[in-house]
């Protein structure tokens, strides 16, 4: 596979910046409504990690002379529409995967040196993300 133009480059981190942003929001609402002191602290983490992505994503999208999207996903309309905190946290569970997935996706075509090993960073990020979740939910 080819790798990515610049313009291409940009459309993809914008991508990613509007999914880690709708992760932000998701996560700071279950935050606050979460109980649970361990989902609690699993959630910050998430959460935390989440802020620094966007943040580095724009920094990215900055160095290719384009500017960072103002938009936030859809995901998370999606969440907030569920009722419970299980289905909740399922949803917020495909959702790390599909960033997951998308990285898996791109990353061939995603130049060498930091930008790479940052977003597989972000990858495994997320992977780890899904496995805590889906480790705290079968207890």
């Amino acid at each position: 596979m080819d790798k990515m133009d610049s313009r291409a480059l940009s459309e993809f981190f914008n991508m990613l910046l509007e999914a880690e942003r709708a992760g932000v929001k998701v996560l700071g609402e279950l935050v606050r409504q979460v109980e649970a002191q361990q989902l609690k602290t699993l959630l910050n983490k998430f959460l935390r990690d989440e802020g620094v992505n966007c943040r580095i994503l724009v920094s990215f999208i900055n160095d290719l002379g384009e500017a960072p999207s103002d938009k936030t996903g859809a995901f998370a309309e999606k969440v907030f529409a569920l009722d419970t905190l299980h289905e909740k946290m399922n949803l917020l569970i495909r959702g790390q995967e599909w960033v997951a997935r998308k990285i898996r996706e791109f990353r061939n075509r995603l130049p060498a040196g930091s930008t790479h090993l940052f977003l597989e960073a972000i990858k495994i990020q997320h992977e780890e993300n899904v496995d805590s979740l889906k480790k705290y939910l079968a207890e």
